[in-house]
């Protein structure tokens, strides 16, 4: 395959997984909004407990594009079954890159692309993350406030 067919199709799925990662990210903050009442928020359990759902939700995003990118690997013909496309794909997302199984030089620079793909998510959800524990330390400031007038 050559360089630019690379990386087209690396940019077409780094788009999906974006896509998937706002969409992810909106769910959270709407889910937080309507499902999450104030006396639900009072105490610091809730708190953290929103904060675990919270991240799970992330992580659940980062396994969508590990999915994905393994997929894209199955569909290339790049590995014979899933488990190793699956594992490459998620080493390298999460840019940790053992080297123990890596692609043929046909379609490696797609593992460029997945590297950069996950640095790019992990940033978003780790923004994400801190935006909602500021909300929440927000909201139990001001219940502190509303308290001790």
């Amino acid at each position: 395959m050559s360089i630019a067919a690379q990386l087209l199709l690396g940019a077409l799925v780094v788009a999906v997984t974006m896509i998937a990662q706002a969409g992810f990210v909106a769910a959270a903050f709407a889910a937080s909004d309507r499902l999450a009442p104030p006396r639900l928020r009072s105490s610091r359990l809730a708190s953290m407990l929103m904060l675990a759902a919270a991240t799970i939700w992330m992580l659940a995003a980062l396994t969508f594009a590990a999915w994905l990118w393994a997929g894209l690997f199955l569909w290339l013909g790049a590995f014979g079954s899933l488990e190793p496309a699956l594992y490459f794909a998620t080493v390298s997302l999460t840019t940790l890159g053992f080297g123990d199984v890596v692609l043929a030089e046909d379609v490696r620079l797609l593992s460029a692309v997945v590297a950069a793909n996950g640095l790019i998510m992990f940033g978003l959800s780790t923004a994400f993350l801190i935006e909602f524990v500021s909300d929440v330390r927000e909201e139990e400031e001001e219940r502190i406030i509303e308290k001790d007038p």
